[in-house]
């Protein structure tokens, strides 16, 4: 009985191109493969829950990857608006502004999948880049859903991490070769240009003064607004107030320095940079927020060369 059976001659083709290794401890690693991590799903059915409750519902330290099953919708990446229509999707970048706010109300079905990658540039090409999915796509789609939601056997905890890792590595690399979406539909004019820029204003304001205090009065005056108008986008806007944007906005730029941590930097290098007044309550803040320390976090993703 041949034991390779009807693969004999792809395997015995394989075989023939495996070369000695110079070093028989060096082999294929996770870290430096596309192997996303730590992997959330959910989805919106209601644009309720595409308001703003604080920064990090614009910024966040987290790959983003929206995808959009029933009924279009535009999306703020950056400085640009997309209109994202069923069987497509767009990547946001860890710490890029957006926002899901000009959605007009009404039933839809979107899924969200955030996760961490420590190689980043490899997806690079994915950045504001919105793809029309393949036909490939939906049949991952729906192994995703099944695993993630997969019930845990008993005494077991839930869904694989490996072999969701893999589908979803599988799903960003048919993205990368999926098509853009239309050309009319990439750069579309948003819907209150005024309050994408007034929040881009307060965020590089804030970010730019983490060290200082800021108050909704120094903020007005550093923006040429009234004081009741950046009151009311906070109020009304954000639904947050400033004491919390601002800690928020610390703990997302903390985030960043960490990603980008070079050689010599430390942990009370990043918690000056980031605003916080010492050591420990940035590693306190840092910890209730993100669940790891700050060197933790950092570990973590620095297994690898920092996205360049």
């Amino acid at each position: 009985m041949n034991p390779l059976g009807a693969e004999e001659a792809a395997i015995r083709a394989a075989l023939a191109c495996l070369k000695r290794p110079t070093n028989f401890f060096a082999g294929v690693t996770l870290h430096a493969s596309l192997a996303p991590d730590n992997i959330l799903f959910f989805r919106q059915t209601d644009t309720h829950f595409f308001r703003p409750e604080g920064v990090t519902d614009n910024y966040h330290h987290r790959f983003e990857l929206v995808i959009v099953l029933e009924r279009s919708g535009p999306v703020r990446i950056g400085e640009t608006s997309y209109e994202l229509a069923p069987g497509e999707a767009a990547l946001i970048f860890p710490n890029q502004f957006h926002h899901y706010m000009d959605v007009e109300p009404g039933p839809m079905q979107w899924l969200f999948i955030t996760f961490e990658l420590a190689e980043r540039r490899l997806l690079r090409p994915l950045r504001d880049r919105p793809r029309r999915l393949p036909q490939s796509a939906p049949p991952l789609i729906a192994r995703l859903l099944q695993e993630y939601t997969r019930p845990a056997p008993p005494g077991g905890e839930g869904p694989d991490g490996v072999v969701l890792s893999a589908l979803l590595a599988q799903f960003l690399r048919e993205m990368l070769r999926a098509p853009l979406i239309a050309r009319e539909r990439r750069n579309i004019h948003a819907t209150d240009q005024a309050r994408d820029l007034l929040l881009e204003k307060i965020n590089h304001y804030v970010r730019a003064h983490l060290s200082e205090t800021v108050t909704i009065g120094t903020l007005a005056r550093g923006l040429g607004y009234s004081e009741s108008h950046v009151r009311s986008v906070f109020r009304n806007r954000l639904g947050v107030s400033l004491g919390r944007y601002i800690r928020e906005s610390r703990l997302s730029v903390a985030a960043r320095l960490l990603q980008e941590e070079k050689e010599g930097t430390t942990i009370a290098d990043i918690a000056a940079r980031a605003g916080f007044s010492s050591l420990f309550s940035f590693s306190r803040a840092f910890k209730n927020a993100y669940g790891c320390s700050p060197r933790g976090y950092a570990k973590r993703l620095h297994q690898n060369p920092p996205l360049p």
